[in-house]
């Protein structure tokens, strides 16, 4: 029975909470480090990362919150995030072309961001774990998918550096000639990158956007595998939009996937464990 896990787009607000999510389920008795398949999107490529490597997505919550503080307080992630929007909820527009014109954005904007998140959050070797870990980007020419694996022409650093670079924020990755940016611009989950195993958990802190592919037909690509998502629920959604608008507010979203874990654990168990 092949197993694995799905990570998805969270950004640093969001991101602490899913480490809550996999840290409290760990503690109720259900690792999901011992997947067989990492896929992991923007802030979830570097928790997939960790665990595929044996490691502990909660050493790098501390970094994460001061560096969304930083940001915050600068007034950088919501203005950075609403031109994002604006270009993906074009539906005037095809995604591909909308992905490209983000891609022409990342190349020509001026970035914010200047703190190396991928070091500070402990991923300092460039060699890809044993494990499966499937790592999705956007071409910034082409707006197309690509998917870096262990073997392939990115070292683990640079695909995650890649799937974290969210135009405006971030310089576009260089690797092998071309230039790559954050996978979440083609899906919050890439949940369909799960393909050929029997049991899947995807941890969707962005679950609601709906300028992406519907998860639900990333699910039917999957086939009759058991499937379970773990999205955030009411009193973490409402955390959430309190954290985005109030730069003075503490980052307190890994004790609300605490919370949320404890709370669903006994479900995550069967779909997981049985």
């Amino acid at each position: 029975m092949a197993r694995a896990l799905v990570l998805g787009l969270g950004g640093l607000i969001r991101a602490p909470w899913q480490a809550g999510i996999i840290v409290g389920l760990r503690r109720a008795g259900t690792d999901l480090g011992e997947a067989d398949v990492f896929v992991g999107t923007a802030t979830g490529a570097i928790f997939a990362a960790l665990l595929a490597g044996g490691g502990d997505p909660a050493d790098a919550v501390p970094d994460m919150a001061a560096e969304d503080q930083r940001l915050r307080a600068a007034g950088v992630i919501p203005e950075g995030y609403q031109r994002i929007l604006e270009v993906l909820s074009d539906t005037s527009v095809p995604p591909d072309e909308r992905r490209r014109r983000l891609g022409r954005m990342a190349l020509e904007a001026r970035p914010h961001t200047s703190t190396d998140i991928v070091r500070l959050c402990g991923l300092r070797s460039p060699e890809w774990p044993e494990r499966q870990l499937r790592i999705p980007v956007v071409d910034a020419a082409t707006g197309a998918r690509v998917v870096f694996e262990r073997g392939g022409d990115a070292t683990l650093d640079q695909a995650v550096r890649a799937s974290l670079a969210a135009p405006t924020l971030d310089p576009p990755v260089e690797i092998a000639g071309n230039r790559y940016m954050d996978g979440g611009l083609y899906s919050t989950t890439n949940a369909d990158l799960a393909v050929g195993c029997d049991r899947v958990v995807v941890i969707a802190p962005l679950l609601e956007l709906a300028f992406v592919p519907t998860l639900e037909r990333e699910l039917a690509a999957l086939g009759p595998e058991r499937v379970e998502v773990v999205a955030p629920d009411a009193a973490t959604g409402e955390l959430f939009a309190l954290t985005t608008f109030d730069p003075d507010l503490p980052n307190s979203t890994f004790e609300a996937g605490l919370r949320q874990a404890a709370e669903q654990a006994p479900a995550l168990a069967g779909a997981w464990n049985d």
